[in-house]
């Protein structure tokens, strides 16, 4: 492999019977900032090579410091010359994002925890997504525990949405809740922001972030406008405020449209188990809290405040009883906690399972 060094163009007349362009190979170059005279390796992403400190990847990498020796306890030979590289196949961006965190001074990396931009949010997603990968396990920690106090702080916008997606993904690989809670309240804050949503929806598909899709197609469904449009008995429809949707995209807001209404109508008669409070017998709790429970369900639930929520947002309406449960009912007082409880466990299923009702039949499909 050769560096910085390029052939030589063949002088003369072309040959009319070739027509055929032999492409040239992308020109392999230092780094500008990470390829180190003193540097004892050598690593290669994309086209671009890095020659860095092996102690720093070892260090906090339990995969590097496994790669550097081979089978019998000696060194590995790779990475010693440009031309026995180590390739990597990161991309240039992610590999320079990882030995900006293994360079920098401790100052600079704790400013990070209290002062983030977006445009800082997209390096230490690739901190962490990289340090991740590689078992960098102190700088994993550090960059999960920047984006987890940055999130919040930043205004998101349309451009810089696929920041949060990339947010949620590293939080569901890492098990990290925290993370996932603070990213799903922000995206539900962009929604709210007056955001063009078919546009989101596109950017969302284009690039199979799933994660949001169920919330994002929600809104969307409280923002178009759906009449009747044929003669009585016709099931001919118009529907305004979803200018730059698919056919597609539009027939799986129509079936999500339906089965959510038949969700909250399902919702409004059956109320969730409720559990037994610890000084409240279980003659009681029968005879007493569970009947006075099922009665009042169908009230709360069809309450102005509730009502008020268009019926497609069920976390919406279940939100709404959670704040007035606590209001009415012969229950005992060490039941009554447990009816917010019932009424958040059935919001966690209710979120877990909202996707499903974006799942279009074949039969809507056709």
């Amino acid at each position: 492999m050769s560096v910085n060094r390029r052939k030589r163009a063949r002088v003369g007349a072309p040959d009319p019977g070739d027509s055929t362009e032999v492409p040239t190979q992308p020109e392999v170059t230092h780094d500008a900032d990470y390829y180190f005279d003193d540097g004892d390796f050598v690593i290669r992403a994309e086209n671009s090579l890095f020659k860095v400190h092996k102690f720093l990847l070892s260090r906090d990498s339990s995969m590097f410091k496994d790669m550097f020796v081979i089978p019998g306890g000696t060194a590995a030979a790779n990475g010693l010359t440009d031309e026995t590289a180590l390739l990597v196949s990161d991309t240039v961006g992610a590999f320079r994002a990882l030995l900006w965190v293994l360079y920098a001074l401790p100052p600079e990396l704790q400013a990070y925890l209290t002062n983030v931009t977006a445009r800082d949010l997209d390096r230490i997603l690739l901190v962490a997504e990289i340090t991740n990968k590689y078992h960098f396990t102190t700088l994993e920690a550090w960059s999960m525990q920047v984006v987890r106090s940055a999130v919040p702080r930043i205004t998101f916008t349309q451009r810089t949405s696929l920041l949060l997606g990339r947010a949620m993904t590293i939080a569901d690989r890492c098990s990290d809740t925290a993370l996932s809670d603070v990213a799903l309240t922000a995206w539900e804050a962009l929604l709210h922001s007056g955001v063009n949503l078919p546009q989101l929806i596109n950017v969302l598909e284009q690039d199979q972030l799933t994660c949001f899709s169920a919330l994002t197609y929600c809104a969307q469904l409280s923002a178009m406008k759906i009449m009747r449009s044929g003669p009585p008995g016709s099931r001919v429809v118009t529907v305004t405020g979803c200018d730059g949707l698919s056919k597609a995209q539009l027939s799986r807001l129509l079936f999500a449209r339906w089965s959510l209404d038949s969700e909250s109508l399902r919702l409004s008669k059956n109320p969730p188990a409720l559990s037994r409070g610890a000084e409240c017998n279980a003659t009681n709790h029968s005879a007493v809290c569970i009947h006075e429970w099922n009665k009042l369900w169908p009230d709360w639930m069809a309450t102005k405040s509730v009502l008020a929520i268009d019926s497609v947002d069920l976390l919406g309406r279940l939100n709404e009883v959670r704040k007035i449960v606590h209001r009415r009912g012969q229950i005992h007082p060490t039941c009554r906690p447990m009816m917010v409880v019932a009424v958040s466990t059935l919001i966690a299923t209710m979120k877990g399972n909202l996707g499903d009702h974006f799942e279009l039949p074949a039969a809507w499909a056709e």
